[in-house]
């Protein structure tokens, strides 16, 4: 029990205590005590709540008692404070008394009318006094029977409540059965429970009966609810509907009320631990050292305060016993226990949480001009919680602790990937996850990356490939990806190959789109996942994992993605990539020879798809000095085969992109474009073959936009090159842009 051992000390809890209590709770378990199920318990060896006392106090009280009068108890507690669980207790310590009789009658079961309960009532007694064999003779039961229906409909006069029976048969009833008790000297208890669960009319029914079948000699009731509910339902019988009315009425009717003795603090927080307890040891889950801390700071000092009664605590036990199995593996353990604690004991903030995320995950720009913040939705529902201010601030805490952006401090976007790879509530990838246990439509469950990984780790390519089939047809590439990202500097080194080449083989089923979180294509960020596994390893290592994939990857966009993101470089202070221009070449040769062995069987262009500019400046910027002189060459013979060939080539070196509106369109031929071309080719030899076939309307070329409605894709290509070409300068383009 970790946290147990950790964080259930108080002042009133030492260290030596310790064991005492947690072997008190294991006893208790293993007597079948499971805080899982909301139910009382039935012997005294159960009670963890030091109430044995009490109840036994009670059954003395009971036996001992020399006044043959009759006696109404009251045991007085809220909801789930454990009032069927003393009256057990009472039961069981007047069971040795051979002259008591116990019976229990539970309105609750037949509270469906005024009729019913004042028929079951005295025919429950009467099938007790009958099976009990102490008065065969006397035909008790019959007696009582007949009482029962000598009372008048009991909730036809609200005014008379409480008002003696006074009918020649109801006393002559009354006398026999007195008089036969007294007779054998037995004594009749009679437990009634469940009494605040009946709607007001059946209350005052029952608070009658008791009233007019209270003059029984030798007849003790002992009455379990909810004061402040019976108050109030009883104060409606009078024509002011004053709780204090019907509690006075109350008074009248139960002479010995007492007050069930709270739980006590540590003993509801001690069961709290141990439901997490459980639950973390049933799932095989494992806390880190810093978790352990943060949950037990988060139950005792938020939850702490509002565990009142064991049915919120059991409430709690059940509420995480169903979540964190679904979701394991899934979310962050801490995070979700304090959530679901939440929406037990807290569940008007659960709700406000959980319907205004933008409030909690974003950071918060709730200013007014120069006033005072306004108060968000999660401010509000605080503020509204019935709790003294030391409360309220406890619930702020837990809140800003499990959302980071709420205490308005300097939480920047690179925050997002570090709580995503924790699986954090606080992060707007998990979030969905804590309130719809599942993982969300259009999602992709961690436990499948963990599987793929651990199938990387046992040099497993083909169920690595067939789970990157999967997740590729589900079109979870870009979600993958990003996934797998968040292990590239914790992935076991054995695992790279392996990944790596699996990924590898299947690039050219990586979408050509931008991912929505790093602002890159998904093919980079395939090519960077492979990058930064590659750079922890050893230089040879990292040269030859490289070349490995470049030689067996089917997407030659992805080589130049490779070559990209492998080069060594300084960016804003910080190195990244590990190949020197030097280590680059053989990859850059690899990428060459692919290239143009696909060009023999179309064309240059044709073979590149939509990538040929990545190609074509990959292996320029990065081959040796005989592979970029092939590179020209080839360019050179393919301008000069056909003056369409020119076409071709602009169109190729724009390239496609992605618009706003998530459609691959053709890009436009700007002059950042003309400069690439310029390394390659002389723009002036382009220039002739394109005139070769437009001829004079090439020199008057104004700009056109590739967004219009109906265009002529080569025709707009190669006006906006003409215009670039003849007068390259930016002004220029933009002139001509306003002008159309």
């Amino acid at each position: 029990m970790k946290i147990l051992k950790r964080f259930f000390g108080t002042a009133d809890t030492t260290a030596d205590q310790l064991p005492a209590r947690k072997e008190k709770l294991a006893e208790s378990a293993d007597k079948g005590l499971s805080v899982q199920v909301d139910r009382p318990i039935k012997t005294v060896a159960e009670d963890i709540f030091d109430r044995a006392s009490f109840a036994k106090q009670i059954a003395e009280t009971i036996a001992r008692r020399g006044d043959p009068s009759s006696l109404v108890i009251g045991i007085y507690g809220p909801w789930g404070d454990g009032k069927t669980s003393t009256l057990a207790m009472v039961k069981e310590y007047l069971e040795p008394d051979a002259d008591v009789l116990s019976m229990d009658y539970n309105p609750w079961f037949y509270g469906d009318s005024t009729e019913a309960i004042t028929r079951s009532f005295f025919h429950s007694i009467k099938n007790k006094l009958e099976k009990s064999g102490w008065f065969s003779k006397e035909n008790i039961g019959d007696l009582m029977a007949t009482y029962g229906k000598a009372i008048p409909r009991v909730g036809d006069a609200v005014q008379g409540m409480g008002e003696a029976i006074t009918t020649e048969v109801l006393v002559e009833t009354r006398d026999k059965v007195g008089g036969i008790l007294r007779k054998h000297g037995k004594k009749i208890v009679i437990f009634i429970d469940d009494i605040d669960r009946l709607d007001k009319r059946d209350i005052q029914t029952l608070f009658k009966l008791v009233r007019l079948s209270g003059d029984f000699d030798h007849t003790t009731y002992v009455l379990a609810f909810d004061d402040a509910i019976v108050s109030e339902a009883l104060g409606e019988a009078y024509s002011t509907g004053n709780p204090l009315a019907g509690r006075r009425f109350l008074e009248k009717i139960v002479q010995v009320p007492l007050h069930l003795p709270p739980a006590h603090p540590d003993k509801l927080r001690d069961l709290m631990f141990a439901a997490c307890d459980r639950v973390i040891a049933e799932n095989g889950i494992q806390l880190n050292e810093s978790d352990g801390p943060e949950l037990g700071h988060a139950l005792m000092e938020t939850f702490g305060a509002t565990l009142r009664t064991p049915r919120r605590v059991k409430l709690f036990d059940n509420a995480i016993s169903f979540a964190v199995p679904i979701l394991k593996g899934e979310v962050r353990l801490v995070d979700q226990i304090q959530i679901e604690a939440l929406r037990v004991f807290y569940p008007a903030i659960y709700d406000t949480v959980r319907a205004n995320p933008d409030h909690v995950l974003k950071a918060r720009d709730n200013h007014q001009g120069h006033g005072q913040p306004l108060p968000s939705p999660i401010d509000r529902a605080i503020e509204q919680l019935e709790a003294d201010e030391a409360e309220k601030e406890a619930v702020k805490e837990l809140l800003q602790g499990l959302f980071p952006r709420l205490s308005q401090m300097g939480y920047g976007a690179d925050w997002d990937s570090a709580w995503a790879n924790e699986k954090r509530i606080c992060s707007s990838d998990y979030f969905r996850r804590y309130f719809t246990y599942a993982v969300p439509t259009g999602d992709m469950a961690d436990r499948e990356i963990d599987a793929l990984l651990e199938q990387a780790l046992a040099c497993d390519e083909e169920g690595v490939g067939a789970a990157l089939d999967d997740a590729f047809e589900r079109d979870a590439a870009e979600l993958l990806i990003r996934k797998l990202r968040r292990h590239e500097k914790t992935l076991e080194l054995t695992a790279t190959p392996t990944l790596s080449l699996a990924l590898a083989k299947r690039a050219s089923k990586i979408p050509i789109s931008r991912d929505i979180v790093f602002g890159t294509f998904v093919l980079s960020q395939a090519a960077i996942l492979i990058c930064q596994l590659a750079l922890r390893m050893e230089a040879a290592q990292q040269d030859a994992i490289i070349a490995e994939v470049a030689e067996n990857t089917d997407s030659l966009p992805f080589i130049s993605q490779l070559l990209r993101w492998s080069r060594a470089r300084t960016t804003e202070g910080e190195d990244r990539g590990f190949l020197t221009p030097e280590r680059l070449h053989p990859i850059a040769v690899i990428l060459a020879k692919r290239f143009f062995t696909a060009a023999d069987e179309s064309n240059l262009i044709e073979c590149a798809g939509d990538r040929f500019g990545d190609l074509a400046f990959a292996i320029f910027r990065d081959g040796d000095e005989a592979t970029k002189q092939s590179l020209l060459d080839r360019l050179s013979a393919f301008l000069e085969a056909d003056p369409k060939n020119a076409i071709l080539l602009l169109k190729g070196l724009s390239g496609r992109s992605q618009g706003g509106d998530g459609v691959i369109k053709p890009s436009d031929f700007t002059a950042e474009t003309y400069q690439s071309l310029s390394q390659l080719l002389d723009p002036n030899r382009v220039y002739a073959q394109l005139r070769s076939i437009y001829g004079a309307e090439l020199d008057a070329a104004t700009w056109e936009e590739n967004w219009g409605g109906d265009y002529d894709v080569d025709r707009c290509i190669v006006n906006q090159f003409s215009v670039v070409h003849l007068r390259p300068a930016p002004e220029a383009i933009a002139e001509q842009r306003s002008e159309n």
